[in-house]
Formats: structure tokens, C-alpha cells, sequence
């Protein structure tokens, strides 16, 4: 009977049971957002590093890749010492120069240029991209960025000049080559326009010698890593070995002021839909306390009035927090193209990682903190006498 009741007020109070639904789906959609960002960025960038297949990588002593511009001098050295490691299977360098783009002069499309940031790579042993179209760049080739083929005249085949500005310390240089593919570069941030040119070519375009930025190990199938770095590492001294796991180590120190404030504003959601459920509860039981009075003196049980009230609470919560659901994902949408912009951070990294699991629990932590809510009320007028029930304005 209260439970028919319970979907009765609902009903016959529209306006308040549909600001309750709003409210609380407002709420549900903050908590999936927040749990969403809490963990995936992090849970993101674990797997992009993953999905490459190298496990180890090496940077100068004290730094980290892309971490500044310094670099490690005598590669060649360097790929034979590791190559008398038993398990490395293979050795990915990069080398990372700043230059620019021009198309040749051609009577249909006015020149173009842009500023690239130019990778340098072994086409047979490298983890920075994936192939699109065409093929991995040759000598005299590169490779061109999605991107930057989207926002150029330029298409594979087609010949760009390559130059780098004089300087104080750098003569004007510039050169030739044929774009052989274009390639999306899974580490690049959006504000960059990478470009991949085999290394010897750029060592020899950027007159920097045998050197690299950084160089990716690739280990043979159960290989211990901690164990493989140790053992670079007493080989080579010069060179910071790190872990993929050392790597996201750090990754999740940088990111860590994203899960602070997913913390706190899924804190403040669950705040927020308690002190809501628990008000709506509180004003719908006080207008039953005659009904609450009646059940409790024909012999109906504390705790059965007790479930139905917090059924109804938790009823509120289920339909308000299905379509809280939906809308958390809309916005992790909407705040995910807003947030790809951020600086330095790969554009293939996503800040909402939308999985089974976050919705589940955010669903289940509604109902929980929904339920704990509409106990309350519930609570404080099941136990007053029934006289004080029947004379009683308030729960």
C-alpha cells in the first residue's frame, strides 16, 4: 500500500519529481565524468605506450624523452653495445629537430609553409606512427602527417623543400625530398606538425652528427625488463634507462592534478544528490505522517514501512541516474574535444575513457548514497510513536 502510495506522490507531484529527476541526473553526470577522467587519462596513455611493443627506453642521463633537447652522442656505439645484450631484439632511435615545410613553387598552388617538428627514425625498427597511405620514407623521402596533408595542397608523391633558418649558431641550410606516405603520429601533441625522415638523412640535413634525442629497446618474448635495464645500464652509463612502468610512474605524478579534481568534483556529486534525495524524502514523508500513523497501528512492521520509503528514494534515483548515464557520456564528448587542445599531452591520449565498469560503479554508488539518503528521513519518522505521528507537522 505505502508503495503505491510512494509511486502515487510521484506522480501526482510533477513538478517536484521532475526537478528531483533533473537534479539528481545532473548530479549522476558530474560522478561519471569525474570517474571517467579520474582514471583514464592515465589508464590511456598506459595503453598507447603498451600498444607500441617496446619495452624499454633510453634517454640522456637524467632526463626523459622529449623532456628537453639534449641529446646522446655516438649512437652508432651505443646500438653496438646493446646489441651485445642477449635480449634486446632491436633498437628504435629518434632523433627530434625543429624545421620547416615548404611546398616547391608551382604555377597552380601558391607556396606554402609550415613549421615541423622533424622526426628522425629507422624505417625497419620504429614505434612513433602508423602507416596511412604510401610507404615508410627512403632516403631523400618523408613522411608526412595526417594533418599536415589535410591543411596543405601537399599529397604523396608530390616534392617539398626542406630548410632551417640561420642563426648565431646555425647556418641556413635547406634540401629536397619526396613525400613517400602519410602516417599519423600516435605521440604528437595536437599543436604539432610532425613529419618522419629516415636518421641518417637528418643527422646529415641538421649537421648534428651521430646523435639521437632518444632510442626505444625492443626485448625478446619473456624477458624481464627491471632486469634488462639493470643490465644496460652496467654497461652503459651515460644513457637514463626507464621502464614503461617507470614511465607511467612519472606520466601519473605529472596527471595527478587530474584525479585530485575528479576526486573533488565526484566528492561534491555525491554531496549534491544526497542533500537532494534526502530533502525530497523528507518533504514527501512529513505531507504521509497520517498515512505512516494508520499503517503503523493496524500492526504493519517498523521495518517493512521503513524498506518502502527507502524503495521509493532509491526508485528516484534508478530513473534519474539511467538518464544521468546518458547524459555523462554526452559531455565526456563535448569536454573531450574541448580538453584535446591541451599542450604537450599526445593527441591519441584520451581524457574520458568511457568503460562497463565506470558506468556500473557510478550507477551503484548513486543507488547506494540515494538509499543512504531517503533512510534518514525515514528512519526519524518510523520511529515516533503513533500519537506523536498523528499530531506531529514534521518528520
Amino acid at each position: 500500500m505505502l508503495a503505491r502510495t510512494s509511486l502515487r506522490e510521484l506522480r501526482h507531484r510533477p513538478l517536484r519529481t521532475a526537478l528531483a529527476l533533473t537534479g539528481v541526473a545532473v548530479a549522476t553526470a558530474m560522478l561519471v565524468d569525474m570517474l571517467m577522467l579520474g582514471g583514464g587519462i592515465q589508464r590511456s596513455f598506459e595503453e598507447l605506450l603498451r600498444s607500441r611493443g617496446y619495452e624499454l627506453r633510453l634517454s640522456p642521463r637524467g632526463t626523459l624523452p622529449f623532456d628537453t633537447e639534449a641529446t646522446i652522442s655516438g649512437y652508432a656505439e651505443l646500438r653496438d653495445a646493446l646489441a651485445s645484450v642477449p635480449e634486446v631484439a632491436g633498437v628504435a632511435p629518434v632523433l627530434a629537430y625543429s624545421i620547416s615545410v615548404e611546398t616547391t613553387d608551382s604555377p597552380d598552388e601558391p607556396q606554402t609553409s609550415l613549421r615541423a617538428l622533424a622526426l628522425g627514425i629507422d624505417p625497419r625498427e620504429q614505434g612513433l606512427l602508423r602507416l596511412l597511405e604510401g610507404e615508410l620514407p627512403g632516403s631523400g623521402e618523408v613522411l608526412l602527417d595526417r594533418r599536415t596533408i589535410e591543411e596543405t595542397p601537399l599529397s604523396v608523391g608530390d616534392t617539398v623543400d626542406l630548410r632551417v633558418a640561420g642563426g648565431l649558431d646555425v647556418a641556413a641550410r635547406s634540401g629536397r625530398a619526396r613525400v613517400s606516405g602519410i602516417a599519423e603520429f600516435v605521440f604528437s601533441a595536437r599543436e604539432d606538425r610532425p613529419i618522419a625522415l629516415p636518421l641518417e638523412d637528418l643527422q646529415s640535413f641538421s649537421e648534428m652528427g651521430d646523435v639521437v634525442s632518444f632510442a626505444m629497446v625492443r626485448l625478446t618474448d619473456g624477458s624481464e625488463p627491471d632486469r634488462v635495464r639493470a643490465d644496460i645500464t652496467a654497461r652503459i652509463d651515460r644513457v637514463e634507462v626507464t621502464t614503461l612502468t617507470g614511465i607511467v610512474t612519472e606520466a601519473n605524478e605529472r596527471l595527478s592534478y587530474f584525479r585530485q579534481l575528479a576526486l573533488i568534483l565526484g566528492s561534491v556529486s555525491l554531496v549534491v544528490t544526497a542533500l537532494l534525495v534526502g530533502t525530497i524524502m523528507a518533504v514527501s514523508i512529513s505531507e504521509r505522517l497520517g498515512t505512516i500513523a494508520a499503517l503503523r497501528a493496524i500492526g504493519i512492521p517498523r521495518m517493512r514501512i521503513l524498506r518502502a520509503l527507502t524503495a521509493e528514494s532509491l526508485a528516484l534515483c534508478a530513473l534519474a541516474g539511467l538518464a544521468g548515464l546518458g547524459l555523462g557520456v554526452v559531455v565526456a564528448g563535448v569536454l573531450e574535444d574541448i580538453l584535446s587542445d591541451f599542450p604537450g599531452l599526445p593527441q591519441a591520449v584520451d581524457f574520458f575513457v568511457m568503460r562497463p565498469s565506470t558506468l556500473l560503479l557510478a550507477y551503484l554508488l548513486l543507488l547506494l548514497v540515494g538509499a543512504g539518503a531517503g533512510l534518514v528521513p525515514a528512519w526519524r519518522a518510523t520511529g515516533l510513536e503513533v500519537a506523536s505521528l498523528l499530531h506531529a507537522e514534521e518528520p
